[in-house]
């Protein structure tokens, strides 16, 4: 016992364990997203946009999004991306991106554990804080969720924290470069750990810089993307200004909820402690919460905005130890009670690391292997129009476009289904299997079937070739 007591009051025991942990957690989130997207569950929003983009500048084209039909940098933001470029020199496939994103992500674990140590917290507790932000619920979903710039943003956030109090300056500036570099709505992140750190009088000045930077680099982020591109910023939200109904709108409905309890209950509420962490938090949400219906599918618990969340808690959950601790509280045993209270939710609740424990997870169907097959023998300089869940297994090309399942009235058809796609494609793939999801097809199988029997029989398409249900087109003008 006073062995075990020793080794985990060793600071070079517990960072190897951190190390072990990190390096296992890496894996483990490769493989989440890997398997995912290799059994075609990942999309053309975001993984394939982001693998041509990276495709373009890793080979110096001019970085047009044949997706969304614009620049890139008239969608969002994001001026790291040249910086991952160099990963399709080693690995020309999108795995790879997905690889370093899970990894990144992960070893900004150590930042957090760094902080936690400069906190004055024993090296046991900082591991345990530092456990518990790896597996938050929102990175899981981010790291499930295809490849996202904010998910490398928020491990910059992690990285940033832990420079400015340990008084890493150079680095501190690097990264908060960075940060602000990875996208648009990063300003609003850094501004939300400005309202934490607003309350402590040793960074006034440091959060007032947070706050009024970050939402001035935003708005003028923001600026630059709507002049970029053809259709504006179309992600500018409209408010109703009743503060009462703005209140009201950060509960109105069942998602919005869910992200308030799960972003709590995994620190075991705590944090409700720190009113700093609330404020925080409302005002990184108030950018998804609180805007008219048309960024409705923002509030979701499901998608990567929710990592973000992960970073500015975490912060909180050290402000509350140290209260705790002050008061003569033991915070080790309240970080242990912590950490159970973490692995019985992820198994409460099935968030997405559970998937791995599925056996139907990580088995390939012959369709899969069917698919593949017949990417293999499309040209790689060919222009294909293709569905949702193929877009990322075809993406790195300077040509691809996605099919829209619509109805069209046609000469001798009224209301009849039509592949509608962008440009002039030479190839359309389609993988024409039944009982697949609407998600992925983007309608249903039935109507699909139906708009692929009335361009060939409008003599739109030509077969070139099938493997099963895997079918190549070849487009006429």
């Amino acid at each position: 016992m006073k062995l075990l007591k020793k080794l985990f009051s060793s600071e070079a025991f517990i960072f190897k364990l951190l190390l072990i942990w990190v390096f296992l957690l890496s894996v483990l989130y490769s493989l989440l997203s890997v398997l995912r997207h290799i059994h075609f569950q990942s999309g053309a929003f975001d993984l394939g946009i982001y693998d041509q983009a990276i495709f373009q500048y890793a080979n110096f084209l001019f970085p047009y999004n044949t997706i969304k039909e614009r620049f890139i940098l008239g969608d969002h933001l994001s001026l790291t991306l040249p910086l991952l470029s160099p990963l399709y020199w080693i690995v020309k496939d999108v795995a790879i991106l997905l690889i370093f994103q899970a990894v990144f992500i992960t070893v900004s674990t150590i930042a957090i554990y760094k902080l936690a140590l400069i906190r004055k917290l024993s090296p046991f507790v900082s591991l345990c804080i530092s456990f518990i932000y790896s597996l938050f619920w929102g990175i899981q979903f981010a790291v499930y969720f295809d490849f996202h710039p904010i998910v490398i943003g928020v491990g910059l956030l992690s990285f940033l924290l832990y420079f400015l109090e340990s008084k890493k300056w150079k680095l501190f500036w690097i990264t908060l470069t960075l940060i602000l570099l990875t996208q648009e709505n990063m300003g609003l992140a850094l501004a939300s750990l400005g309202f934490i750190y607003l309350f402590k009088k040793d960074y006034r000045k440091t959060a007032l810089f947070f706050i009024f930077g970050g939402i001035l680099v935003g708005l003028l982020s923001v600026k630059i993307v709507g002049i970029m591109s053809s259709v504006g910023y179309q992600y500018w939200p409209t408010f109703d200004l009743n503060p009462i109904n703005l209140l009201f709108k950060f509960f109105d409905n069942n998602d919005k909820i869910l992200v308030w309890f799960y972003s709590f209950s995994w620190f075991s509420f705590l944090p409700l402690l720190s009113p700093p962490t609330i404020l925080a938090v409302a005002f990184d949400l108030s950018q998804y919460f609180l805007p008219q219906k048309q960024f409705g599918h923002m509030v979701t618990p499901f998608l990567h905005e929710r990592a973000i969340l992960a970073p500015i808690i975490t912060l909180g959950l050290l402000d509350t130890l140290q209260f705790l601790n002050k008061r003569k509280i033991n915070i080790t045993i309240v970080v242990i009670l912590l950490v159970l209270s973490v692995v019985l939710q992820q198994f409460i609740f099935h968030f997405p690391l559970n998937k791995l424990s599925k056996s139907d997870y990580w088995i390939s169907q012959p369709w899969m292997s069917d698919n593949k097959r017949l990417f293999s023998e499309i040209p790689q300089n060919a222009s294909i129009a293709t569905s949702q869940n193929l877009v990322p297994h075809l993406s790195q090309r300077n040509q691809i476009y996605l099919l829209y399942p619509r109805l069209k009235d046609l000469k001798d058809c009224k209301s009849c289904w039509w592949l509608e796609f962008a440009g002039k494609p030479d190839y359309m793939v389609l993988d024409l299997r039944p009982n697949q999801w609407p998600t992925q097809l983007l309608e249903s199988n039935e109507n699909l079937q139906s708009a692929v029997k009335n361009m060939e029989k409008a003599n739109k398409i030509n077969k070139i070739e099938n493997i099963n249900n895997a079918y190549l087109y070849k487009i006429n003008y």
